[in-house]
């Protein structure tokens, strides 16, 4: 899937999604937890298009300073442009092009599903956190997935193409000893559920139903009658009242000692 993040009709995509209703309650969950001050040097590692950047730059102020990280070009043009306030770096996570004990807090959102070394990426976030600085981790387990359907052999398939790409689709089950090991303390834990009953346009599971159109449409192992199934399966499924898709966040906070 990384390689999507440098098309730029994935990159709208993925700025559709970011201004979903649904996603303007998970960063707002972050911020909660992240607890930001004005003032604060904050950095989002795996920034996408700049959307809690943008949020950061509010709460910490002229004062304070907003940092995002991402490896893709296409989406730091994007954030530049949501964000032009703060600054966005390239880079990758395991080497983040940041001084030593620069940051007063740290988040990332479902970044670490895709690394093959989370302890290695845990301790570059340690590395660039001041003493006392604090963590935020968010990522998914698939496996907590629900999305209702009539042909279910289908959904199956579906989802296994979706996650292929991650290197960990089950990533939140290993975090709390990976995050002790690296050196953080005052480990805390919450979740939520993404949650929908309908299949409305402003919607996580609808703008989901759209990156899995296109992952269909570059895929040899789907057909364009199979993307037809699987949406009508959908569209059948909302037209009895039998819609539902939930999937499970799940928030890690930590400090730096």
């Amino acid at each position: 899937m990384s390689e999507l993040y440098e098309d730029e009709n994935f990159a709208r995509l993925q700025e559709e999604l970011a201004a979903t209703t649904d996603m303007v309650v998970q960063r707002q969950a972050i911020l909660n937890q992240l607890n930001l001050r004005p003032g604060e040097q904050a950095i989002d590692v795996g920034s996408g298009n700049g959307a809690l950047v943008r949020d950061m730059l509010e709460i910490v102020g002229d004062r304070g300073h907003a940092c995002g990280v991402d490896n893709s070009e296409i989406m730091i043009a994007l954030a530049k442009k949501i964000c032009p306030g703060a600054t966005f770096l390239k880079g990758e996570a395991s080497k983040l092009p940041i001084e030593d004990s620069s940051y007063d807090a740290l988040a990332t959102s479902q970044l670490l599903c895709f690394v093959d070394d989370v302890p290695d990426v845990l301790r570059e976030f340690y590395r660039i956190l001041k003493p006392g600085g604090r963590m935020l981790i968010l990522d998914t387990d698939w496996g907590s997935l629900v999305w209702n359907c009539r042909n279910q052999p289908l959904m199956d398939r579906v989802m296994q193409m979706y996650t292929t790409p991650y290197a960990n689709p089950y990533t939140p089950r290993s975090l709390s000893r990976q995050i002790v090991e690296a050196g953080f303390t005052s480990l805390e834990r919450h979740s939520f559920a993404l949650l929908n009953w309908e299949r409305y346009p402003d919607s996580y599971s609808q703008q989901t139903a759209e990156f899995v159109k296109q992952l269909m449409e570059n895929s040899t192992n789907f057909t364009e009658e199979d993307w037809k199934e699987w949406d009508q399966d959908l569209r059948e499924t909302e037209a009895n009242g039998e819609y539902l898709f939930s999937l499970n966040r799940y928030l890690f906070t930590a400090r730096k000692p």
